[in-house]
Protein backbone atom coordinates (compact mmCIF):
# COMPACT_ATOMS: atom_id res chain seq x y z
CA UNK A 1 0.00 0.00 0.00
CA UNK A 2 1.32 3.77 -0.65
CA UNK A 3 1.12 6.19 1.93
CA UNK A 4 -0.58 9.62 1.96
CA UNK A 5 0.20 12.35 4.37
CA UNK A 6 -2.71 15.59 4.29
CA UNK A 7 -1.05 18.83 5.38
CA UNK A 8 -3.47 21.91 5.94
CA UNK A 9 -3.72 24.51 8.70
CA UNK A 10 -7.60 23.90 8.70
CA UNK A 11 -7.25 20.89 10.84
CA UNK A 12 -11.11 20.36 9.84
CA UNK A 13 -9.72 20.73 5.84
CA UNK A 14 -7.40 18.03 7.22
CA UNK A 15 -9.02 15.53 8.62
CA UNK A 16 -11.80 16.19 6.16
CA UNK A 17 -9.77 14.85 3.16
CA UNK A 18 -9.09 11.58 5.05
CA UNK A 19 -13.21 10.82 4.21
CA UNK A 20 -13.34 12.58 0.75
CA UNK A 21 -12.25 9.78 -1.08
CA UNK A 22 -12.20 5.94 -0.58
CA UNK A 23 -8.39 5.68 -0.52
CA UNK A 24 -8.11 1.93 0.12
CA UNK A 25 -10.05 1.57 -3.47
CA UNK A 26 -7.12 3.23 -4.63
CA UNK A 27 -4.35 0.81 -3.10
CA UNK A 28 -3.19 4.01 -0.77
CA UNK A 29 -3.19 4.47 3.29
CA UNK A 30 -3.33 7.31 5.49
CA UNK A 31 -0.56 7.71 7.20
CA UNK A 32 -1.83 10.77 9.19
CA UNK A 33 -2.49 14.64 8.98
CA UNK A 34 -0.20 17.71 10.27
CA UNK A 35 -1.50 21.67 10.07
CA UNK A 36 1.90 23.31 9.23
CA UNK A 37 4.54 22.18 6.79
CA UNK A 38 7.42 22.07 9.74
CA UNK A 39 5.19 19.13 11.47
CA UNK A 40 4.40 17.43 8.12
CA UNK A 41 8.55 17.48 7.26
CA UNK A 42 9.28 15.92 10.80
CA UNK A 43 6.83 13.51 10.44
CA UNK A 44 8.28 12.92 6.54
CA UNK A 45 11.44 12.20 8.13
CA UNK A 46 10.49 9.53 10.66
CA UNK A 47 8.28 7.90 7.83
CA UNK A 48 8.44 8.49 4.22
CA UNK A 49 5.34 9.20 2.48
CA UNK A 50 4.38 8.09 -1.66
CA UNK A 51 2.16 11.35 -1.57
CA UNK A 52 1.75 14.62 0.11
CA UNK A 53 -1.70 16.45 -0.41
CA UNK A 54 -0.82 19.99 1.19
CA UNK A 55 -1.93 23.81 1.33
CA UNK A 56 0.15 26.56 0.29
CA UNK A 57 -0.34 29.03 3.19
CA UNK A 58 0.17 27.72 5.99
CA UNK A 59 2.39 29.35 9.55
CA UNK A 60 5.93 28.64 10.12
CA UNK A 61 7.02 26.45 6.77
CA UNK A 62 4.58 27.12 3.38
CA UNK A 63 3.48 24.27 1.58
CA UNK A 64 6.14 25.43 -1.54
CA UNK A 65 9.23 25.44 1.31
CA UNK A 66 7.65 22.44 2.62
CA UNK A 67 7.67 20.83 -0.77
CA UNK A 68 11.42 22.11 -1.73
CA UNK A 69 12.87 20.39 1.32
CA UNK A 70 11.36 16.92 0.59
CA UNK A 71 13.45 17.23 -2.54
CA UNK A 72 16.45 17.99 -1.08
CA UNK A 73 16.64 14.60 -0.34
CA UNK A 74 17.49 12.79 -3.85
CA UNK A 75 16.19 9.64 -3.04
CA UNK A 76 12.82 10.97 -1.82
CA UNK A 77 10.12 10.00 -4.71
CA UNK A 78 7.37 11.38 -3.07
CA UNK A 79 4.74 12.90 -5.39
CA UNK A 80 3.22 16.26 -4.88
CA UNK A 81 -1.02 17.86 -4.83
CA UNK A 82 -1.15 21.30 -3.79
CA UNK A 83 -4.23 22.83 -2.66
CA UNK A 84 -4.96 26.47 -2.54
CA UNK A 85 -7.61 28.93 -2.12
CA UNK A 86 -5.66 31.68 -4.40
CA UNK A 87 -5.51 31.24 -8.62
CA UNK A 88 -2.15 32.61 -8.13
CA UNK A 89 0.12 32.70 -11.21
CA UNK A 90 3.10 32.69 -9.44
CA UNK A 91 2.41 29.69 -7.12
CA UNK A 92 1.26 27.67 -10.06
CA UNK A 93 4.23 28.17 -12.06
CA UNK A 94 6.27 27.59 -8.66
CA UNK A 95 4.44 24.58 -8.22
CA UNK A 96 5.23 23.84 -11.57
CA UNK A 97 9.00 24.16 -11.56
CA UNK A 98 8.97 21.53 -7.92
CA UNK A 99 7.04 18.89 -10.12
CA UNK A 100 3.68 18.94 -8.54
CA UNK A 101 0.98 16.19 -10.05
CA UNK A 102 -1.98 19.12 -9.83
CA UNK A 103 -2.81 22.44 -8.49
CA UNK A 104 -6.58 22.09 -7.24
CA UNK A 105 -8.12 25.16 -5.84
CA UNK A 106 -10.49 25.04 -2.44
CA UNK A 107 -13.33 24.47 -2.46
CA UNK A 108 -11.52 20.64 -3.95
CA UNK A 109 -13.37 19.15 -7.05
CA UNK A 110 -13.74 15.92 -6.23
CA UNK A 111 -13.84 15.00 -10.11
CA UNK A 112 -10.67 16.97 -10.59
CA UNK A 113 -8.86 15.17 -7.33
CA UNK A 114 -9.63 11.36 -8.32
CA UNK A 115 -8.46 11.97 -11.78
CA UNK A 116 -5.34 13.06 -10.52
CA UNK A 117 -5.21 10.42 -8.43
CA UNK A 118 -5.74 7.61 -10.99
CA UNK A 119 -2.80 9.71 -12.92
CA UNK A 120 -0.30 9.23 -9.62
CA UNK A 121 -1.41 5.52 -9.57
CA UNK A 122 -0.67 4.31 -13.40
CA UNK A 123 2.76 6.46 -13.08
CA UNK A 124 3.42 4.26 -9.67
CA UNK A 125 2.80 1.30 -11.94
CA UNK A 126 4.85 2.13 -14.92
CA UNK A 127 7.83 2.70 -11.96
CA UNK A 128 6.96 -0.77 -10.50
CA UNK A 129 7.42 -2.24 -13.98
CA UNK A 130 10.61 -0.25 -14.94
CA UNK A 131 12.15 -1.40 -11.79
CA UNK A 132 11.25 -4.95 -11.74
CA UNK A 133 14.66 -6.74 -11.76
CA UNK A 134 13.66 -9.97 -9.94
CA UNK A 135 10.78 -12.96 -11.14
CA UNK A 136 9.41 -12.56 -7.40
CA UNK A 137 8.90 -8.97 -7.84
CA UNK A 138 7.31 -9.47 -11.51
CA UNK A 139 5.06 -11.93 -10.30
CA UNK A 140 4.09 -9.74 -7.51
CA UNK A 141 3.11 -6.82 -9.31
CA UNK A 142 1.73 -9.24 -12.51
CA UNK A 143 -0.94 -10.37 -9.69
CA UNK A 144 -1.68 -7.11 -8.36
CA UNK A 145 -2.65 -5.72 -12.33
CA UNK A 146 -4.31 -9.21 -12.77
CA UNK A 147 -6.69 -8.81 -9.07
CA UNK A 148 -7.45 -5.18 -10.74
CA UNK A 149 -8.73 -6.66 -13.81
CA UNK A 150 -10.99 -9.05 -12.18
CA UNK A 151 -12.37 -6.77 -9.26
CA UNK A 152 -13.24 -4.46 -11.94
CA UNK A 153 -10.71 -1.44 -10.88
CA UNK A 154 -8.56 -1.06 -13.36
CA UNK A 155 -10.27 0.56 -17.26
CA UNK A 156 -9.86 -1.75 -20.05
CA UNK A 157 -7.53 -0.03 -22.26
CA UNK A 158 -5.73 0.69 -19.38
CA UNK A 159 -5.28 -3.00 -18.44
CA UNK A 160 -4.85 -3.96 -22.10
CA UNK A 161 -1.69 -1.73 -22.08
CA UNK A 162 -0.48 -3.14 -19.05
CA UNK A 163 -1.48 -6.65 -20.68
CA UNK A 164 1.05 -5.67 -23.03
CA UNK A 165 4.13 -5.75 -20.96
CA UNK A 166 3.39 -8.46 -19.08
CA UNK A 167 2.89 -10.64 -21.64
CA UNK A 168 -1.07 -11.43 -20.68
CA UNK A 169 -3.22 -13.50 -23.92
CA UNK A 170 -5.89 -10.86 -24.23
CA UNK A 171 -6.98 -12.04 -27.70
CA UNK A 172 -9.11 -15.25 -26.53
CA UNK A 173 -12.92 -15.50 -27.48
CA UNK A 174 -13.74 -17.25 -23.84
CA UNK A 175 -12.21 -16.95 -20.29
CA UNK A 176 -13.16 -19.93 -17.90
CA UNK A 177 -12.69 -18.99 -14.50
CA UNK A 178 -12.31 -20.92 -11.29
CA UNK A 179 -11.47 -19.38 -7.73
CA UNK A 180 -9.85 -22.25 -5.57
CA UNK A 181 -9.69 -21.86 -1.47
CA UNK A 182 -6.93 -23.80 -0.07
CA UNK A 183 -8.81 -25.39 3.73
CA UNK A 184 -6.94 -25.92 6.56
CA UNK A 185 -8.22 -29.08 8.74
CA UNK A 186 -6.67 -27.98 11.69
CA UNK A 187 -7.36 -25.94 14.52
CA UNK A 188 -8.16 -22.09 13.64
CA UNK A 189 -5.26 -20.44 15.14
CA UNK A 190 -3.74 -21.82 12.54
CA UNK A 191 -5.40 -20.03 9.76
CA UNK A 192 -3.87 -17.11 9.45
CA UNK A 193 -0.74 -19.10 8.41
CA UNK A 194 -2.62 -20.05 5.57
CA UNK A 195 -0.40 -18.57 3.03
CA UNK A 196 3.01 -20.30 4.37
CA UNK A 197 1.46 -23.77 5.15
CA UNK A 198 -0.52 -23.97 1.37
CA UNK A 199 2.01 -22.22 -0.48
CA UNK A 200 3.73 -25.68 -1.83
CA UNK A 201 0.29 -27.58 -2.49
CA UNK A 202 -0.70 -24.52 -4.15
CA UNK A 203 2.08 -24.21 -6.60
CA UNK A 204 1.67 -28.07 -7.56
CA UNK A 205 -1.96 -27.54 -8.21
CA UNK A 206 -0.95 -24.81 -10.28
CA UNK A 207 1.68 -26.60 -12.42
CA UNK A 208 -0.03 -29.83 -12.40
CA UNK A 209 -3.36 -27.44 -14.38
CA UNK A 210 -0.92 -25.62 -16.36
CA UNK A 211 0.29 -29.14 -17.86
CA UNK A 212 -2.69 -30.83 -18.34
CA UNK A 213 -4.47 -27.81 -19.71
CA UNK A 214 -6.41 -28.56 -23.16
CA UNK A 215 -4.79 -27.75 -26.35
CA UNK A 216 -4.74 -24.35 -27.93
CA UNK A 217 -5.78 -22.87 -24.38
CA UNK A 218 -3.35 -20.74 -22.02
CA UNK A 219 -3.50 -20.85 -17.66
CA UNK A 220 -3.39 -17.67 -16.33
CA UNK A 221 -2.73 -18.30 -12.33
CA UNK A 222 -2.43 -15.98 -9.13
CA UNK A 223 -3.04 -15.43 -5.80
CA UNK A 224 -5.59 -12.87 -4.81
CA UNK A 225 -5.34 -10.87 -1.20
CA UNK A 226 -7.32 -13.18 0.34
CA UNK A 227 -5.05 -16.09 -0.53
CA UNK A 228 -7.59 -17.50 -2.46
CA UNK A 229 -5.66 -19.00 -6.30
CA UNK A 230 -7.86 -17.48 -9.32
CA UNK A 231 -7.35 -19.99 -12.55
CA UNK A 232 -8.41 -18.74 -15.80
CA UNK A 233 -8.32 -20.87 -18.63
CA UNK A 234 -7.87 -18.45 -21.53
CA UNK A 235 -9.54 -20.52 -25.14
CA UNK A 236 -9.21 -19.90 -28.75
CA UNK A 237 -12.87 -20.94 -29.85
CA UNK A 238 -15.64 -22.20 -28.41
CA UNK A 239 -14.50 -25.10 -26.31
CA UNK A 240 -16.30 -27.39 -24.42
CA UNK A 241 -16.90 -25.94 -20.91
CA UNK A 242 -18.04 -29.27 -19.33
CA UNK A 243 -14.53 -30.75 -20.92
CA UNK A 244 -12.66 -27.91 -19.32
CA UNK A 245 -14.97 -28.55 -15.90
CA UNK A 246 -13.97 -32.50 -15.51
CA UNK A 247 -10.19 -31.49 -16.47
CA UNK A 248 -10.26 -29.11 -13.68
CA UNK A 249 -11.78 -31.94 -10.93
CA UNK A 250 -9.14 -34.50 -12.47
CA UNK A 251 -6.42 -32.19 -12.13
CA UNK A 252 -6.91 -31.61 -8.27
CA UNK A 253 -8.00 -34.93 -7.50
CA UNK A 254 -4.35 -36.33 -8.89
CA UNK A 255 -3.06 -34.20 -6.53
CA UNK A 256 -0.29 -36.92 -4.15
CA UNK A 257 -2.18 -37.41 -1.16
CA UNK A 258 1.32 -36.49 0.78
CA UNK A 259 0.34 -32.80 0.29
CA UNK A 260 -2.01 -32.88 3.38
CA UNK A 261 -4.09 -30.29 1.66
CA UNK A 262 -7.86 -29.56 0.87
CA UNK A 263 -9.21 -27.73 -1.71
CA UNK A 264 -12.79 -26.14 -2.13
CA UNK A 265 -12.96 -24.99 -6.12
CA UNK A 266 -15.36 -22.73 -7.12
CA UNK A 267 -16.57 -22.25 -10.63
CA UNK A 268 -17.15 -18.53 -11.95
CA UNK A 269 -20.09 -19.90 -14.67
CA UNK A 270 -20.21 -20.89 -17.84
CA UNK A 271 -17.46 -19.39 -20.32
CA UNK A 272 -17.37 -15.75 -20.75
CA UNK A 273 -15.62 -12.98 -23.30
CA UNK A 274 -13.10 -10.43 -22.10
CA UNK A 275 -15.86 -8.22 -20.46
CA UNK A 276 -17.35 -11.02 -18.73
CA UNK A 277 -14.50 -11.97 -16.39
CA UNK A 278 -15.56 -10.11 -13.87
CA UNK A 279 -19.15 -10.82 -13.09
CA UNK A 280 -17.62 -14.80 -13.33
CA UNK A 281 -15.00 -14.01 -10.67
CA UNK A 282 -17.53 -12.20 -8.08
CA UNK A 283 -19.81 -15.28 -8.84
CA UNK A 284 -16.96 -17.81 -8.06
CA UNK A 285 -15.85 -15.89 -4.99
CA UNK A 286 -19.41 -15.32 -3.54
CA UNK A 287 -19.81 -18.86 -2.86
CA UNK A 288 -17.56 -18.63 0.14
CA UNK A 289 -18.91 -15.72 1.89
CA UNK A 290 -22.36 -17.49 1.50
CA UNK A 291 -21.49 -20.70 2.46
CA UNK A 292 -19.62 -23.70 4.92
CA UNK A 293 -18.59 -26.57 3.45
CA UNK A 294 -19.85 -29.68 5.85
CA UNK A 295 -18.73 -32.78 4.16
CA UNK A 296 -15.46 -34.33 4.55
CA UNK A 297 -13.81 -34.96 1.17
CA UNK A 298 -10.14 -33.67 0.26
CA UNK A 299 -11.56 -31.81 -2.85
CA UNK A 300 -14.55 -30.21 -2.60
CA UNK A 301 -15.78 -28.62 -6.34
CA UNK A 302 -19.08 -26.16 -6.38
CA UNK A 303 -20.25 -25.64 -10.28
CA UNK A 304 -22.46 -22.97 -10.94
CA UNK A 305 -25.93 -24.76 -10.74
CA UNK A 306 -24.94 -25.57 -6.97
CA UNK A 307 -24.79 -21.30 -6.14
CA UNK A 308 -28.22 -20.62 -6.01
CA UNK A 309 -29.84 -18.77 -3.34
CA UNK A 310 -29.90 -20.89 -0.50
CA UNK A 311 -32.59 -20.28 2.51
CA UNK A 312 -30.43 -19.51 5.89
CA UNK A 313 -31.59 -21.99 8.31
CA UNK A 314 -33.19 -20.30 11.86
CA UNK A 315 -30.68 -21.53 14.96
CA UNK A 316 -32.51 -21.93 17.93
CA UNK A 317 -31.24 -21.79 21.14
CA UNK A 318 -31.74 -20.90 25.05
CA UNK A 319 -29.28 -18.65 25.52
CA UNK A 320 -30.36 -18.38 29.14
CA UNK A 321 -29.18 -21.69 29.60
CA UNK A 322 -26.14 -21.30 27.63
CA UNK A 323 -25.41 -18.21 29.99
CA UNK A 324 -25.85 -20.65 33.21
CA UNK A 325 -23.12 -22.66 31.68
CA UNK A 326 -21.16 -20.11 31.28
CA UNK A 327 -21.37 -19.14 35.16
CA UNK A 328 -20.68 -22.79 36.53
CA UNK A 329 -17.59 -22.64 34.61
CA UNK A 330 -17.59 -26.17 33.30
CA UNK A 331 -16.18 -26.07 29.82
CA UNK A 332 -17.13 -30.26 28.74
CA UNK A 333 -20.96 -29.10 28.84
CA UNK A 334 -20.35 -25.93 27.36
CA UNK A 335 -18.99 -27.33 24.59
CA UNK A 336 -21.60 -29.70 23.56
CA UNK A 337 -23.77 -27.15 23.86
CA UNK A 338 -21.92 -24.65 21.04
CA UNK A 339 -21.55 -27.77 19.33
CA UNK A 340 -25.44 -29.12 19.32
CA UNK A 341 -26.40 -25.72 18.56
CA UNK A 342 -23.84 -24.55 15.38
CA UNK A 343 -24.23 -29.02 14.11
CA UNK A 344 -28.66 -28.13 14.28
CA UNK A 345 -28.19 -26.00 11.07
CA UNK A 346 -25.78 -28.14 9.22
CA UNK A 347 -26.55 -29.63 5.75
CA UNK A 348 -26.05 -32.26 3.19
CA UNK A 349 -22.72 -30.55 1.23
CA UNK A 350 -23.01 -26.79 1.57
CA UNK A 351 -24.78 -24.79 4.79
CA UNK A 352 -25.96 -21.05 4.93
CA UNK A 353 -23.06 -19.29 6.46
CA UNK A 354 -24.66 -16.22 7.58
CA UNK A 355 -26.98 -18.20 9.84
CA UNK A 356 -23.60 -19.70 11.23
CA UNK A 357 -21.34 -17.06 11.71
CA UNK A 358 -24.49 -14.78 13.34
CA UNK A 359 -24.90 -17.78 15.84
CA UNK A 360 -20.99 -18.55 16.38
CA UNK A 361 -20.11 -14.39 17.27
CA UNK A 362 -23.08 -14.62 19.72
CA UNK A 363 -22.42 -17.83 21.51
CA UNK A 364 -18.48 -15.81 21.66
CA UNK A 365 -19.29 -12.65 23.06
CA UNK A 366 -21.46 -13.93 25.78
CA UNK A 367 -18.64 -15.44 26.79
CA UNK A 368 -16.47 -12.46 25.90
CA UNK A 369 -18.61 -9.91 28.44
CA UNK A 370 -17.80 -11.76 31.48
CA UNK A 371 -14.21 -11.01 30.86
CA UNK A 372 -12.87 -8.17 32.25
CA UNK A 373 -10.84 -7.06 29.59
CA UNK A 374 -11.78 -8.52 26.65
CA UNK A 375 -9.91 -9.03 23.25
CA UNK A 376 -11.84 -9.05 20.24
CA UNK A 377 -9.00 -9.86 18.05
CA UNK A 378 -9.03 -13.67 18.62
CA UNK A 379 -12.95 -13.97 18.22
CA UNK A 380 -13.23 -12.05 14.45
CA UNK A 381 -9.85 -12.41 13.11
CA UNK A 382 -9.50 -16.21 11.99
CA UNK A 383 -13.82 -15.60 10.92
CA UNK A 384 -12.82 -14.75 7.05
CA UNK A 385 -10.50 -17.76 6.28
CA UNK A 386 -12.80 -20.51 7.79
CA UNK A 387 -15.01 -22.62 5.43
CA UNK A 388 -16.19 -25.50 7.21
CA UNK A 389 -18.83 -26.16 9.66
CA UNK A 390 -16.61 -28.07 11.69
CA UNK A 391 -13.75 -25.31 11.60
CA UNK A 392 -16.21 -23.00 13.13
CA UNK A 393 -17.46 -24.77 15.66
CA UNK A 394 -13.69 -25.30 16.83
CA UNK A 395 -12.91 -21.68 16.70
CA UNK A 396 -16.02 -21.25 18.97
CA UNK A 397 -15.44 -23.99 21.63
CA UNK A 398 -11.20 -22.28 21.78
CA UNK A 399 -12.61 -19.11 22.33
CA UNK A 400 -15.04 -19.40 24.31
CA UNK A 401 -13.20 -22.27 26.40
CA UNK A 402 -10.05 -19.63 26.93
CA UNK A 403 -12.44 -16.86 27.91
CA UNK A 404 -13.57 -19.34 30.68
CA UNK A 405 -10.26 -19.71 31.86
CA UNK A 406 -8.99 -16.06 31.91
CA UNK A 407 -12.10 -15.78 34.15
CA UNK A 408 -10.90 -18.43 36.39
CA UNK A 409 -7.44 -16.79 37.06
CA UNK A 410 -8.32 -13.50 36.75
CA UNK A 411 -9.54 -13.06 39.80
CA UNK A 412 -9.12 -10.94 43.04
CA UNK A 413 -9.36 -7.12 44.13
CA UNK A 414 -7.30 -4.39 42.73
CA UNK A 415 -4.89 -2.12 44.64
CA UNK A 416 -7.14 0.83 45.72
CA UNK A 417 -4.83 3.80 43.02
CA UNK A 418 -5.20 0.77 39.98
CA UNK A 419 -9.03 0.23 41.16
CA UNK A 420 -9.76 4.12 40.91
CA UNK A 421 -8.06 4.36 37.33
CA UNK A 422 -9.85 1.14 36.08
CA UNK A 423 -13.30 3.29 37.12
CA UNK A 424 -12.33 6.24 35.78
CA UNK A 425 -12.24 4.54 32.58
CA UNK A 426 -14.88 2.93 32.79
CA UNK A 427 -17.15 5.66 33.66
CA UNK A 428 -15.71 8.78 31.25
CA UNK A 429 -13.93 6.49 28.70
CA UNK A 430 -15.39 8.74 26.09
CA UNK A 431 -13.49 11.56 27.87
CA UNK A 432 -9.83 12.83 27.60
CA UNK A 433 -7.75 10.22 29.88
CA UNK A 434 -4.02 10.87 30.63
CA UNK A 435 -2.21 9.37 33.24
CA UNK A 436 -1.02 12.60 34.20
CA UNK A 437 -4.19 14.26 34.69
CA UNK A 438 -5.29 11.65 37.11
CA UNK A 439 -2.03 10.71 39.56
CA UNK A 440 -2.74 14.55 40.50
CA UNK A 441 -6.16 13.18 41.83
CA UNK A 442 -4.70 10.52 44.24
CA UNK A 443 -1.63 12.23 44.78
CA UNK A 444 1.28 9.97 42.66
CA UNK A 445 3.73 10.62 40.70
CA UNK A 446 2.37 9.25 36.86
CA UNK A 447 5.56 7.12 36.54
CA UNK A 448 4.65 5.44 39.83
CA UNK A 449 1.60 4.95 38.83
CA UNK A 450 1.47 3.46 35.36
CA UNK A 451 3.94 1.19 36.80
CA UNK A 452 1.39 -0.05 39.01
CA UNK A 453 -1.18 -0.83 36.71
CA UNK A 454 1.31 -2.28 34.12
CA UNK A 455 1.67 -4.84 37.39
CA UNK A 456 -1.65 -5.67 38.57
CA UNK A 457 -3.18 -5.83 35.08
CA UNK A 458 -0.27 -6.62 32.65
CA UNK A 459 -0.71 -3.81 29.88
CA UNK A 460 -0.20 0.16 29.84
CA UNK A 461 -2.84 2.09 30.97
CA UNK A 462 -3.24 3.43 27.55
CA UNK A 463 -3.93 -0.41 26.12
CA UNK A 464 -6.50 -0.11 28.73
CA UNK A 465 -7.92 2.70 27.80
CA UNK A 466 -8.25 1.90 23.93
CA UNK A 467 -9.22 -2.08 24.24
CA UNK A 468 -12.16 -0.52 26.51
CA UNK A 469 -13.15 1.78 23.98
CA UNK A 470 -12.92 -0.32 21.12
CA UNK A 471 -15.10 -2.65 23.61
CA UNK A 472 -17.99 0.07 23.69
CA UNK A 473 -17.38 0.59 20.16
CA UNK A 474 -17.65 -3.42 19.00
CA UNK A 475 -21.34 -3.20 20.81
CA UNK A 476 -23.04 -0.16 19.19
CA UNK A 477 -21.67 -1.31 15.78
CA UNK A 478 -23.01 -4.45 16.23
CA UNK A 479 -26.31 -3.73 17.94
CA UNK A 480 -26.92 -0.19 16.04
CA UNK A 481 -27.19 1.49 12.85
CA UNK A 482 -24.84 4.79 13.91
CA UNK A 483 -22.68 5.70 11.31
CA UNK A 484 -19.04 5.33 12.08
CA UNK A 485 -17.46 8.55 12.58
CA UNK A 486 -20.42 9.13 15.51
CA UNK A 487 -19.66 5.76 17.01
CA UNK A 488 -15.62 7.14 17.35
CA UNK A 489 -16.38 10.59 18.66
CA UNK A 490 -18.76 8.84 21.06
CA UNK A 491 -16.18 6.58 22.35
CA UNK A 492 -13.94 9.10 22.58
CA UNK A 493 -12.03 9.59 19.18
CA UNK A 494 -11.85 12.76 17.24
CA UNK A 495 -9.39 11.36 14.70
CA UNK A 496 -11.26 8.94 12.86
CA UNK A 497 -9.25 7.29 11.01
CA UNK A 498 -6.73 6.92 14.32
CA UNK A 499 -9.80 5.46 15.34
CA UNK A 500 -9.40 3.22 12.27
CA UNK A 501 -6.33 2.17 13.20
CA UNK A 502 -6.89 1.49 17.02
CA UNK A 503 -10.15 -0.76 16.23
CA UNK A 504 -8.13 -3.03 13.71
CA UNK A 505 -5.42 -2.94 16.17
CA UNK A 506 -7.76 -4.56 18.85
CA UNK A 507 -10.61 -5.91 16.75
CA UNK A 508 -8.18 -7.97 14.02
CA UNK A 509 -10.72 -6.62 11.43
CA UNK A 510 -12.04 -3.14 10.16
CA UNK A 511 -15.31 -1.92 11.50
CA UNK A 512 -16.70 -2.01 7.98
CA UNK A 513 -16.15 -5.97 8.07
CA UNK A 514 -17.36 -6.33 11.39
CA UNK A 515 -20.62 -5.14 10.17
CA UNK A 516 -20.64 -7.39 7.54
CA UNK A 517 -19.59 -10.33 9.74
CA UNK A 518 -22.70 -9.52 12.66
CA UNK A 519 -26.22 -8.93 11.22
CA UNK A 520 -28.34 -7.36 14.19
Amino acid sequence: MKKVLFVDDEPLIAQGLSSILDWNKYGIEIAGTANDGLSALEMIREEPVDLLVTDIMMPRMNGLELIRKIKDNEENKTKFIVLSGYEEFEYVKAGIQLGIENYILKPINLEELESTIRHIRGDWEREEIQQVQFEEDWEVLRSNILQRWVSGEIESQEFKHRAQLLGLPLDREKYRLYVIRPILTENCDIIQKVGAIMADPCRELIRAMERLKPRETEVISFMDPDGDMVILYASCGQKDDAAVQRQVKATAQALPGSLEASFWISEGGPGADFKGVQFSYARAKSVFRRFLITGTDRIRFTDADEQGTAASPMIEWNSEKYVELLIEGNTEPVEHFIGEVLWSACRENLTPREACVNTALQLMLAAKEREENPDYSEVFGPLSRISTLPSLIRHVTATVSKSMERQDTVRGEYSPHVAFLVEQVHRHYADELSLKTLSQKVGLHPNYLGQLFQQELGHSFSDFVNQYRIEKATQLLMHTDRKTTEIALSVGYLDTSYFYRQFKKYAGVSPTELRHMYTK
